[in-house]
């Protein structure tokens, strides 16, 4: 059998994300004109309810057992019991609360949906001690191979259905088989077994870094999915659906861009704990390498996303243009925020890390009450402006808390900025000048090929030294 190829931590995670995000985008491609907004706002606000125990009980359960320095066959049994308990009462929870939450909203559908949908907590949390021995281990394969068998496998069966017009069910079952795949295909993948066990002392060793991260994790939850729920009261289920969407693009930025950087960074900045200067030198080329990838995706997304949405869906989905503009450009601050905490949590600052994000909460809810009733194009505008407004707080903590300078961050990241923002306007001269006289099919490819050109020749200039590893490393410049 022909061995797979070794590949580092971060190529493993880029590849699956990569993967996923280029999945589910064909995917989408092929669901939103037949299954219409709707039914995907439907689905967003049913994953608010059962999504609770995968974003903040597992995430948190995963923190904890990377963080422990000394750890054991017992701590990963404890962590399996508590966590796969708690996801049965939520679980019970959601089954339960159907009839008031259908109520709630006015449509009927969220009984039966919340009914099936409620299974999914505990598939979830089953997943989550094998999921934080693979990362504790800097194995990353096996967590790149079962997230690409699984979204296939659940994709496979949300488009056949899809295709026989169940509507919702058809995102719903899609979402069912996807995490169930995913577990138990990782937990063939590793040497752990599947067991239960409890100790008084481990869960007391856990505990002191899953409280602080549970209530970091809690806080990012509600940030990220309470807007739904409140948006989807004040709007109904098409809108959310068009909010929906516009969140997704951002989500793909973030997922492709952002997150196997931190990821592996939470990972690798532990071995700086007692340098403080090689902490500063490494995180700065992190936020580097992060915004010469992420920027020109977030600002040349947003300046050709109304020719994307016109060559890609229908007219049910224009008036989610405005709205993926502004969640594309939110990206950009977000280099700053998930690398920051990924420096503190490196560090074990937990408790600064969760207080960045229970401001992120609060600004969030301020936000989403206030501005919600005045429609999804001024409530999103406000969404989008909270990790700009809060860019302070993780600089200001990574300065007292790593003694990392403020400018020095901000140096690391003003390259790419330039050179994406000139890029931005350049492309959306073009586009504002050729839309009358092109199809968007045909305006879209030259739109990207003159934005990649501006960007590549500018990063060039600007980081001549960047450039030239990337263009070591590429496979066109070895010999054959």
């Amino acid at each position: 059998m022909k061995k797979l190829p070794s590949l580092s931590a971060t190529s493993w995670l880029t590849t699956k994300t990569v993967f996923s995000q280029v999945f589910a985008i064909l995917l989408f491609a092929i669901q939103a004109p037949v299954l219409g907004p709707r039914a995907f706002g439907l689905i967003s606000i049913v994953l608010v309810f059962v999504g609770f125990c995968e974003l903040v009980l597992g995430e948190a359960s995963a923190e904890a057992l990377i963080s422990i320095r000394e750890i054991d066959d017992a701590h990963f049994d404890t962590m399996n019991t508590v966590i796969c308990a708690l996801s049965l009462v939520f679980g019970l929870l959601v089954f339960f609360g159907a009839h008031v939450a259908a109520r709630l909203f006015g449509d009927p559908e969220f009984v039966p949906l919340l009914h099936w949908m409620a299974i999914l907590p505990v598939v979830s949390a089953m997943g989550s001690v094998p999921q934080a021995a693979t990362k504790r281990a800097m194995e990353f394969q096996p967590l790149a191979l079962r997230s690409i068998l699984s979204l296939v496998v659940g994709g496979v069966v949300g488009l056949i259905l899809t295709l026989s017009h169940y509507g919702a069910w058809a995102l719903a079952w899609q979402a069912l088989v996807t995490r169930l795949v995913s577990t138990v295909v990782l937990w063939m993948a590793i040497p752990l077994k599947f067991r239960f066990g409890f100790s008084r002392s481990r869960l007391t060793d856990l505990a002191k870094f899953a409280l602080p991260t549970l209530l970091s994790r809690l806080m990012s939850w509600a940030t990220a999915q309470f807007p739904r729920l409140v948006f989807g009261l004040y709007w109904g289920p098409t809108e959310l659906g068009l909010f929906g969407l516009a969140s997704r693009l951002c989500d793909i930025l973030v997922e492709v861009g952002l997150m196997p950087r931190y990821v592996v960074a939470r990972l690798e900045l532990r071995r700086f704990a007692s340098d403080p200067a090689g902490l500063a030198d490494a995180l700065c080329e992190a936020l580097s390498n992060t915004t010469v990838i992420l920027f020109p995706l977030c600002i040349g997304g947003a300046a050709v996303a109304p020719t994307l949405f016109h060559a890609w869906l229908d007219a049910r989905w224009v008036g989610g243009i405005v709205p993926a503009e502004m969640l594309i450009l939110m990206c950009a601050p977000f280099v700053t925020h998930f690398l920051a905490g990924a420096a503190l949590l490196a560090m074990n600052f937990q408790a600064a890390e969760a207080m960045i994000s229970i401001a992120q909460t609060l600004l969030t809810l301020a936000v989403v009450f206030v501005f919600g009733p005045f429609g999804i194009n001024i409530a999103t505008a406000a969404f989008a402006a909270r990790p700009l407004l809060l860019m302070p707080l993780p600089i200001m903590l990574l300065k007292k808390k790593c003694a990392i300078s403020p400018s020095k961050l901000l140096r690391a990241q003003r390259p790419a900025f330039i050179a994406a923002c000139t890029m931005g306007v350049v492309v959306t001269g073009l586009r504002v000048g050729l839309e009358p006289m092109l199809s968007s099919v045909i305006l879209l490819p030259i739109l990207m090929m003159v934005g990649a050109a501006i960007y590549a020749s500018m990063i060039a200039v600007m980081l001549p030294q960047m450039t030239a590893r990337y263009l070591k490393a590429s496979p066109f410049s070895r010999p054959r």
